[in-house]
């Protein structure tokens, strides 16, 4: 499953107040990051996104979550979608989100 681990992210609570929605169109492909939702106990972040391409739509969650000292990128588990290349590109539009912050990638798989 596409994911990536990051250090010295900034708390969950400072992400979801940042986040605007941000969409692209690029030929027939159309990709959105839609909105947040911080759980209630600031403990994990989620990401409403749409991926169509070639005809297939895909809208999925994706989660920052936080695991000892790193943040977690990654797809919902529940109803992951295919691991297409726009998949990939809305989670590293994520990631750009948290590294434009200061905070650095450790390990990924997002290439």
């Amino acid at each position: 499953m596409p994911h990536a681990s990051i250090r010295g992210a900034l708390p969950l609570s400072e992400i979801w107040n940042k986040f605007e929605p941000a969409g692209d169109v690029d030929g027939s492909a159309v990709l959105q990051l839609e909105s947040a939702f911080l759980r209630k106990d600031h403990g994990q972040l989620l990401i409403l996104a749409l991926a169509i391409e070639n005809g297939v739509s895909q809208r999925f969650f994706i989660v920052i979550g936080n695991k000892g000292d790193q943040t977690i990128v990654r797809c919902q588990q529940h109803h992951a979608p295919q691991k297409t290349r726009g998949v990939k590109t809305l989670l590293n539009r994520v990631v750009k989100l948290l590294t434009d912050e200061g905070a650095e990638v450790e390990q990924s798989n997002l290439d």
